[in-house]
């Protein structure tokens, strides 16, 4: 069964609600905030379940995958780009959603289910995409929060 990728118009998980409304504190008036303005310190509990991703030539680098996430996804992805990335057929369509933040500079939502092409594991989860920008005109980084649902 091929891997499917849902757009949602806005977080369903209440930590992704929080995270959020932490990116909106952070930004104030501005298009996006800084990687700067994210505390890590004050994201402490969501940190084992976010990502952040360097905006590279049309890709993302994997700056930081948490330890929760590494843990479901059964690899660490820090280091990697994501068009490297097993998603089982859904690689395109992910990319596409991270491509929009940068394009649209604004957060999305997406709710991803596929099982990896080289070893079966099977994800479920919601994620929200959240853009940052050093010079407040182009995206630069993407700040990504999960919630696995399922991973075996």
């Amino acid at each position: 069964m091929p891997g499917t990728v849902e757009h949602l118009t806005n977080p369903q998980d209440p930590a992704l609600q929080i995270l959020l409304r932490y990116w909106r504190g952070k930004r104030g008036e501005r298009m996006a905030p800084s990687r700067a303005d994210i505390q890590p310190g004050e994201l402490v509990s969501m940190l084992p379940y976010l990502a952040l991703y360097d905006v590279v030539d049309g890709d993302f680098h994997v700056r930081l995958f948490g330890t929760e996430l590494a843990r479901a996804y059964g690899d660490d992805l820090t280091g990697k780009l994501m068009s490297e990335c097993d998603f089982d057929g859904s690689r395109r369509q992910l990319l596409e959603q991270l491509a929009e933040v940068v394009r649209e500079r604004r957060p999305n939502v997406l709710r991803a289910k596929f099982a990896k092409d080289t070893d079966g594991r099977y994800l479920e989860y919601e994620r929200i995409a959240l853009p940052l920008s050093a010079n407040g005109e182009t995206v630069n980084m993407i700040l990504c929060g999960y919630h696995v649902e399922r991973a075996f």
